[in-house]
């Protein structure tokens, strides 16, 4: 090996004791800088794969589902050609227990990040025993507390990530001991955690060469013997893939993306998704030296196409291929370098998600960089020590003390790395509370990303209240909303969702003729969802184009939209042609999935009042002042049909209760 620092001093301290204190000071961070994303609810996919997943929320009867679907098949049933069944089972027993309550996704988020934490700083220990036990140390904590992992930890979803990870540690530690001690045992526990590994994430099959890289840079064996240990994980993998195929069918890659997707799907020819591909993976090196500011979302179309003659396509390129050529050569000439090591770690951890080799479905996310930061991590603290190699010179005291001393300056650069990663951890993960939280942090965290506008416009609009007394405040929201509708518009103007909203915030203002330009653009790109055209039908209501209202009503429950307000537009509709028959079905419909809805009754009556049917009318109307005691609209409309029927004295008497109401 490179580095020279020596091992700690059998006779200045126990080191099996100083590397569980490590171990569980590790741990003890992990809690410490994730403990306040207990207090978190859902966010963003949590409710596919939690809240809305109709496998998950049947407990311990969904798991046998869970293992013969995938992975989005209990949201929707569209084939993303993704298998990982182990965090769905861990999300259907959360459920058994602790139904609808994220905070026990959390916790479990937090302790298993935590014993990841553990159990990376053992396997660096046995995987470099010969080295200072700093450098493990140092590696395990500016992993564990590096900002990028706040997605992977605060969001329950990325369990799958942690699961990853922590099963590949597990295999990676076993398998050393099985190796250096052995005890047939051991490689069965870490034959069974990599095959739980990739039950976790499909990108695992990447980590099956890092078994070799690991005996080739620490254990001095021939590549023969290393062939014959890792066989049994390549038969692993077999495996689990025939497992994959069984179950996923042809869908190898899954469902085929759309640039809504991944936006690479979008370049203009395969130069250029190349080009902004390497682009791409020069702000994943930002973001791991520099990671600010964070965002949930890089889709369409923060990330901008670009060629080749961009510098920052370019530069990328030459410095993962020079990392590439150099780790190559490394391996060639048999130069066990942990510096090569860390560049293969992290190339190979982050190859699937690249998107230069295939395309996912994806463009871009900082969960990608959870597994690969850790080879980050690596070439990090090994640069420190080479820039810093430790003092041997005397000193009186021993111990602890005498190592920390000793690498005085690589503790102080590390702790000048750990101090503000860790701040900023804790910091952001109050932004992943819930998805109006998050919107609102990131609002400006991707400027380009039409997702960002949309989402961070429908929080505004919800903010919008037409009772609140604040007017001024009230209708800076909703000019606020209309204004990221229109500049996601801008960005993407063939995505529907931006026409929809910015359809129901127009509506909103009362712009109906706006609105329904926006709704139509909305219906031109989806007709399949339908939510444009029940907004849309309001719309044309507002407008008294009743015919154009019953058209878009009627496709909206057609598509299955089917609510109370949408049979109560379309009775408004029908009565506005006078349709009256079909009017009185319409509100009905309504009553009966909102029976306790007082404009639905009065409606309803004043139909039948103006078909003559006064009888009928004062059933409805009554019915509405028994569901609203002193209802003032229900009464007038009770005395106006009193007196449609020559009752005078029960017209004035329900007169004078109207005029008592408002004088009280």
């Amino acid at each position: 090996m490179e580095v020279k620092t020596a091992a700690l001093p059998s006779d200045s301290i126990k080191t099996g004791r100083l590397e569980l204190i490590f171990a569980i000071f590790i741990a003890i961070l992990g809690l410490l800088l994730y403990f306040n994303t207990i207090f978190n609810e859902y966010a963003l996919d949590d409710l596919a794969v939690i809240q809305e997943n109709r496998f998950t929320k049947q407990g311990f009867a969904g798991i046998p589902v869970l293992l013969r679907t995938f992975y989005w098949e209990g949201y929707w049933n569209n084939n993303s050609g993704l298998y990982r069944p182990l965090s769905m089972i861990t999300f259907a027993v959360e459920w058994q227990f602790f139904p609808g309550n994220p905070h026990a996704g959390h916790v479990t988020n937090v302790l298993l990040y935590a014993i990841t934490g553990f159990l990376l700083f053992r396997m660096l220990r046995r995987m470099m025993a010969k080295e200072n036990i700093l450098l493990p140390f140092i590696i395990s904590i500016l992993f564990i507390a590096h900002p990028l992992h706040t997605e992977v930890v605060a969001n329950i979803k990325s369990r799958d990530e942690i699961l990853c990870l922590l099963l590949f540690i597990l295999a990676a530690g076993n398998f050393l001991v099985y190796v250096d001690k052995g005890g047939i045992w051991r490689l069965g526990v870490a034959v069974t955690s990599y095959f739980l590994c990739l039950f976790a994430k499909e990108s695992a099959l990447a980590l099956l060469l890092v078994f070799p890289l690991i005996l080739f840079f620490f254990r001095q064996m021939k590549v023969k013997r290393i062939l014959t240990l890792v066989l049994p994980f390549l038969i692993t993998a077999a495996v689990y893939f025939l497992i994959r195929m069984t179950i996923l069918g042809t869908h190898v890659v899954g469902k085929e993306y759309t640039y809504l997707d991944n936006s690479l799907l979008a370049a203009p020819d395969l130069a250029t998704r190349l080009a902004t591909a390497f682009y791409m993976l020069g702000k994943y090196l930002k973001l791991l030296v520099f990671p600010h500011p964070l965002s949930y979302d890089y889709s369409f179309l923060e990330i901008p196409f670009v060629r080749w003659d961009d510098f920052r396509a370019l530069i990328p390129f030459l410095i993962y291929s020079s990392g590439f050529i150099y780790s190559v050569r490394c391996l060639l000439k048999k130069d066990k370098k942990l510096f090569a090591f860390g560049i293969l770690f992290y190339l190979l951890s982050l190859a699937v998600a690249a998107n230069v080799l295939i395309l996912i479905g994806c463009t871009m996310a900082e969960r990608f960089l959870y597994i690969p930061s850790l080879g980050f991590c690596i070439l990090v603290t090994y640069g420190i020590f080479r820039i810093f190699p430790e003092n041997k010179g005397k000193r009186k005291v021993t111990g602890l003390v005498s190592l920390i001393l000793g690498n005085k300056w690589v503790c102080l650069i590390a702790l000048l790395i750990l101090v503000p990663f860790s701040v900023q951890t804790i910091a952001r993960n109050p932004d992943w509370k819930n998805n109006d939280t998050l919107f609102v942090a990131d609002a400006n965290s991707a400027p380009g990303s039409n997702r960002v506008k949309t989402n961070y416009g429908c929080v505004l609009l919800q903010k919008y209240d037409k009772n609140s007394p604040d007017k001024e405040q009230n209708l800076a929201y909703l000019n606020k909303a209309i204004a990221e509708f229109d500049a996601a518009i801008k960005i993407d103007p063939n995505h529907p969702t931006a026409y929809f909203d910015m359809g129901v915030a127009l509506y909103e203002k009362n712009d109906y003729n706006g609105a329904i330009d926006n709704l139509k653009n909305s219906i031109r790109l989806d007709p399949h969802d339908p939510k444009p055209y029940t907004t849309l039908g309001n719309a044309y209501y507002r407008i008294h184009d009743y015919s154009n209202a019953i058209i878009n009503l009627k496709k909206s429950i057609e598509l299955k939209n089917i609510s109370a307000e949408t049979y109560n537009f379309l009775g408004g509709s029908y009565f506005g042609t006078g349709d009256f028959r079909d009017a009185v079905d319409a509100y009905q419909k309504a009553i009966g999935m909102d029976p306790k809805n007082t404009e639905l009754f009065q409606n309803l009556g004043s139909v039948y009042g103006a078909m003559g049917d006064y009888t009928a009318a004062l059933l409805s109307f009554h019915k509405a002042n028994e569901l609203k005691p002193d209802n003032i609209q229900a009464l007038i409309l009770i005395g106006m049909t009193f007196r449609n029927l020559g009752k005078f004295d029960s017209a004035e008497f329900y007169e004078r209760e109207v005029t008592k109401i408002q004088h009280k």
